[in-house]
């Protein structure tokens, strides 16, 4: 018996099926006049059509595939019926016959559409139509349909944002559920001192909720008095805030969403446009051709494949999506052949399918670490977890129903100290795992020391709340490579590269205590501790704990898992991973974890968010000697711009090979090293910008 035949069998064991003719669908699309957009970056494929508008779904609670929705039985209900609608955008062909037959769908984070951006080096924008926001037009050069849709229940409707509207959950008498709820807020400035709330009060009385404020995660929580409401669904505190100090407030909420309809959607809106020609109504699938493909089984589609790619909250929704089974559609086809999951950390939950439900929340060193999402499973392959005792992976429903796509799980180096994201490829105990074996269909890549979110061309410039100015390290390119290897496994079986995470038996992959980064001299702010930098860690990282969620905040319930971290070179820069050109031929020292500021009192030593740090090598040796700096300076790195340019090829020619880097962008990084030379991250005076900050 094989592997992934043992696998199944252990999903089956789990998974309990309850037949039901009834069927989960869309039920009507609604789409607007098409947009024709034409530009030189989409190349032989033509013209693009733009297509926004909404639609509208249905579900059987009764149905197995939709019965795993908390509270879906507590929705109202027509003919037995759960309805929905959410929004969606479609870029395609013109000319359907000059695509390449293939979707790429976007899930998108907090309803802003992201692919564009990493896959195209696009600006950011909501409503692309001009050729900056397209970029260099990859993915329309290679003949993919995009799309976009709404999943996350608490994203605010605005225009072109992705939305959906959701039932509400009430008790089977008709009143009000209600049930008590946690906010966290971390103020930017003193006068910050309005908390939103996730969910409305019950009641705007004193009596209902408690107010407290800390330093850091672990300290002890302060009572704060003397806050009141301002409406259902804010509060505010005297005085003046302490700044990214945790203020957390626990009160009785009411009217939950059902957010888990999320999944249901996408599956269902996905579905429709891979398989369906019209929708009840008879209005046609945007993406239906007049000849279909016959797909897996004879079966006719539209596409012959679609992928989906998603950074940070739309990557930890994909692997929630299929660790739920939704990548099973009504009548039991695999809906996604391939995902591409960046920045998710470990753990198979996002805040999405649970009462009272905070899928903007996400859990980090410094905020909401007690948020549903590092919980088991952590790996994508079944295992037994000794610790608890449970047989769990992210994996199991789609391994029963064979339905499970193609993975590559993709983590930066902030994942790592942020997110424990070495429980994706280690035992509870921090030992190494056999993933490409134990998950055949699964890769695990890690894109070395580089922060939780860059945008093309970011520069290396100060940020406001961290010590050290940002990581300008950009892995668009490596997206792009992956995408083209995630096709060519699916469409072709040519197997991908192997998965490159640093290791336990190695060395490359250490407790926190244990990284070796060097005495840097003192810059900015609180500068650099006696100890190596990242030793702050061994106490405040974000420990991957079990946690009680019968209780509000919840409080562990133990164990705690074994969560490792990327040991670095000489320079402080990450030995293992796929390394990126201008890391292999560095100017600096780029790190995926940050410190806060100390002014206004702030929370150093904690991790500043998701965002990394720079720190340039001395121009020259007398300089690196001046200073007290350890790292070889960059003129005794490469004595001419020539030597640098030809470190940067060396580089950018090696990941070509290993096929984590296209010619294509070999072609612009080479560009870019003559160009701009070691004067590529000089930091601007005055340039005080972060890059976005979606998670």
């Amino acid at each position: 018996m094989t592997k992934h035949a043992l696998l199944r069998a252990a999903a089956a064991l789990c998974v309990v099926t309850v037949a039901s003719a009834a069927q989960a669908r869309l039920v009507k699309i609604n789409a607007g006049p098409a947009t024709r957009i034409d530009l030189p970056a989409f190349g032989p494929t033509g013209a693009y059509l733009k297509i926004s508008g909404t639609f509208e779904g249905e579900l059987d609670p009764a149905d197995r595939r939709d019965a795993v929705i908390a509270d879906i039985g507590l929705a109202p209900a027509v003919n037995g019926k759960v309805r929905y609608t959410s929004t969606f955008m479609i870029l395609r062909p013109v000319d359907l016959g000059k695509g390449n037959r293939k979707l790429f769908f976007d899930f998108g984070n907090r309803g802003n559409k992201r692919i564009l951006q990493w896959l195209n080096d696009g600006t950011p924008t909501n409503d692309p139509a001009s050729a900056a926001e397209f970029g260099n037009g990859f993915l329309m050069r290679q003949g993919y349909s995009v799309a976009w849709a709404g999943w996350g229940g608490d994203v605010r409707p605005g225009p072109n944002a992705l939305s959906i509207e959701l039932p509400i959950a009430t008790n089977p008498d008709g009143s009000a559920i209600t049930g008590p709820v946690l906010a966290e807020f971390i103020p930017t400035a003193p006068n910050r001192t309005t908390i939103p709330l996730p969910y409305s009060a019950s009641r705007t009385a004193a009596g209902n909720g408690t107010l407290t404020v800390r330093q850091h995660e672990t300290d002890p929580k302060t009572p704060v008095s003397g806050w009141t409401w301002t409406d259902a669904q804010h509060i505010e505190f005297p005085g003046a805030a302490k700044v990214q100090w945790i203020y957390e407030f626990v009160y009785e909420a009411k009217d939950p969403k059902v957010m888990g309809i999320g999944h249901a959607a996408i599956r269902d809106f996905v579905s429709f446009l891979k398989y369906a020609d019209k929708d009840d109504v008879g209005n046609p699938n945007p993406l239906a051709r007049e000849q279909r493909l016959q797909g897996a089984g004879g079966r006719p589609q539209n596409v012959e494949a679609v992928y989906t790619w998603g950074r940070s909250q739309g990557g930890r929704v994909q692997r929630d999506f299929v660790r739920y089974g939704f990548n099973e559609d009504e009548s039991g086809r695999a809906v996604f052949d391939g995902l591409m999951p960046y920045a998710t950390g470990s753990g198979g939950n996002m805040w999405m399918n649970f009462r009272f439900s905070q899928p903007t929340v996400s859990a980090q060193q410094h905020s909401r670490r007690r948020s549903h999402e590092p919980e088991l499973p952590h790996t994508m392959a079944v295992l037994h977890d000794p610790l608890t005792g449970e047989t769990e992976g992210i994996l199991k429903r789609c391994l029963y129903s064979e339905t499970c796509p193609k993975i590559f799980n993709i983590d930066s180096a902030n994942e790592y100290w942020n997110k424990s994201s070495s429980l994706n490829h280690t035992d509870a105990f921090g030992q190494d795992i056999a993933i490409d074996d134990l998950a055949p269909d699964t890769r695990e890549y890690f894109i070395a020391s580089i922060q939780h979110n860059t945008e093309f061309n970011f520069k290396a410039a100060p940020l406001r709340f961290c010590q050290q100015p940002g990581n300008p390290l950009y892995n668009g390119p490596v997206f792009r490579a992956l995408a083209v290897a995630l096709d060519q496994w699916v469409a072709f079986g040519v197997e991908p590269p192997k998965s490159v995470v640093p290791l336990s038996r190695n060395g490359t992959l250490v407790p926190p205590q244990e990284v070796r980064f060097p005495r840097i001299p003192t810059r900015a702010y609180a500068g650099w501790p006696p100890l190596p930098a990242v030793q702050f860690n061994a106490r405040a990282m974000n420990v991957n704990m079990l946690m009680d969620f019968s209780k509000v905040p919840p409080e562990p319930k133990g164990p705690v898992y074994t969560t490792l971290v990327p040991q670095v070179d000489a320079d402080g820069n990450d030995i293992a991973g796929i390394r990126l050109p201008f890391l292999q031929a560095p100017l600096g020292t780029f790190t995926g974890w940050g410190r806060l500021k100390t002014e206004y009192g702030g929370s150093d030593p904690d991790i500043c968010g998701q965002l990394g740090q720079f720190i340039p090598f001395a121009n020259s040796k007398a300089e690196r000697l001046a200073a007290g700096d350890p790292r070889p300076s960059i003129e005794e790195r490469y004595p001419t711009r020539r030597d640098y340019v030809e470190s940067v090829k060396k580089a950018a020619a090696s990941l070509v090979r290993e096929r984590f880097l296209l010619v294509e962008d070999y072609d612009r990084i080479v560009e870019a090293a003559i160009e701009k030379g070691t004067d590529l991250w000089k930091l601007p005076a005055q340039d005080v910008k972060p890059p976005t900050q979606g998670q």
